[in-house]
Parts: structure tokens; sequence; C-alpha cells
């Protein structure tokens, strides 16, 4: 009896969602953005080096960002399922020279949570400024689930870690190593292929060069605040370079143009 009963509980333990540590002052920040950023996005998207052709009014704005949000607390269920679920051990990502390099250059440095998080975040929502419409924004969506899809994938047949991160005071960083636990997740780096998601749909928004910054920083931001080793970096831009162009593009290439301004 006790070894049907043991039986159950692991295979509730097994189904249960991981949860991060979501707290009160996330959830204050969450609703002071949600009221702000939509008004601040209708207001610039006609100010950008591009504008898009869009009848999308003020409320449609706050109707996206309301959705947007739920959606990518939704979709990232994913990548926490994987950190109990897993094929087998997960391993250790190795340094390399590349590391070296840049902790050389940047050193260790807590502060660039703030590009890991916020400046990460805030470009998701500047994704915004480049829909068109209700259908773009949806199409939209569902190649950033297909990403997350493939991620997962990778990520249950191939676990992977990284080396003990730092010990921070950051309260930031300390709230982020809280939520993302180093129990799966670090190659492909999770940041570094939106944030490559983010440079193909921004491109003809904001230009080129604004739009490639944004994958650099994160790179840099991953590796300075001991997210992610150089490796997880590379391997995010090829994954986000042949899923975007061999799969987004080819299934949708309305929307995801090789280069289409407006």
């Amino acid at each position: 009896m006790n070894q049907i009963r043991d039986g159950f509980n692991l295979l509730r333990s097994s189904i249960q969602p991981h949860h991060g540590v979501f707290t009160i002052d996330l959830v204050i920040l969450l609703i002071v953005t949600i009221s702000v950023i939509p008004y601040f996005f209708y207001n610039v998207r006609n100010m950008v080096p591009y504008p898009v052709k869009s009848e999308l009014k003020l409320t449609d704005y706050y109707i996206i960002t309301v959705l947007m949000v739920y959606l990518i607390i939704g979709v990232y269920q994913q990548y926490f399922w994987t950190k109990k679920n897993k094929l087998r051990k997960e391993f250790v990502m190795p340094k390399t020279s590349i590391d070296g390099l840049f902790h050389t250059c940047f050193g260790v440095n807590d502060n660039w949570t703030y590009i890991y998080n916020f400046i990460y975040y805030f470009v998701f929502g500047f994704i915004i400024v480049s829909v068109r419409d209700y259908k773009h924004f949806a199409v939209l969506v569902m190649g950033a689930i297909a990403m997350m899809t493939g991620l997962s994938t990778i990520w249950y047949l191939f676990p992977n870690i990284v080396e003990p991160r730092i010990k921070t005071t950051n309260y930031f960083l300390k709230l982020t190593q809280a939520i993302d636990t180093n129990h799966n997740n670090a190659c492909p780096s999770a940041h570094v292929v939106f944030a490559m998601y983010s440079f193909y749909l921004l491109r003809n928004v904001i230009g080129y060069f604004p739009a490639a910054l944004v994958p650099l920083l994160i790179s840099i931001s991953c590796i300075t605040t001991t997210q992610h080793v150089s490796t997880d970096i590379i391997f995010g831009i090829i994954y986000a370079i042949l899923f975007y162009n061999f799969v987004l593009v080819r299934l949708a290439p309305k929307y995801f143009s090789t280069f289409q301004k407006g």
C-alpha cells in the first residue's frame, strides 16, 4: 500500500508545473508597466526610422500588451517544465577562451542584470511597434511559441547546466536566480534566441544596427551575470538563425520576410 502511495506522489510531483518566486514587488512592477508602456509605444511608433503601416489604436496597444504579458508567462511554462522533466542527467556546459575574453573586458558584473532582465523584456514590448494588425500579432506569437517548443525539446533530450553562478547582493539578480534555477536550459540560451528573434522583427522598424545591438548586449549580459557561457550564446545564435530562416520564413513568408520595411 505504501509503495502505491509513494508511486502516486511521485507521479503527481512529476506533472506539477514548476513555478518560480513571483513576488508582490514584481506584480506591482508588472501592473505599472502595463499601465505606462503601451502609451509610450503608441506615441513612438511613428518616430522610428521605418514607421509601420498600421491602423491599431491606443486601446489596441493596451489589449496587445496585456495579451503579450500573459502569453509570455504561459509559454515560459514550457521552459520551467524542463527544469524537472528531462530524459537524462544534465551535463555542465564548458567554458571557452571566449568566456575569458568577455570576463577580461567586462568582468563578472551583476549590474548587467538590468540588461539581462529589464532591457530584454522591454524589447519584447517594443516589438508591438512592428505589429500591423491582430493577425500579424498572432503569427508573431505563434513563431515565438514554435521557437520555445523547439528549445524545450532540446533541453528535454539533452539537459544541461552551467557552473555554479556568482553569489550576488543585487536584488534583481538574486530574484532571477531564485526563479531561474540552474537545473537545465543553459544551452541554447533562450535569452539569446529571443533576442535574435527580436532582431529579425525590429530590423525593418528601428534599423539594422540598432536592432543588432539587442542580441549583442543581451549576449554580453548573459556571460557577465554568469547565467550562461559562450557556448550557450553561440548555439543560441545558430538555433535562431536556422529556425527563423528555414522554418518561420518558409511557413509564413508574408510575416517573416527576409527584408521588408513597413
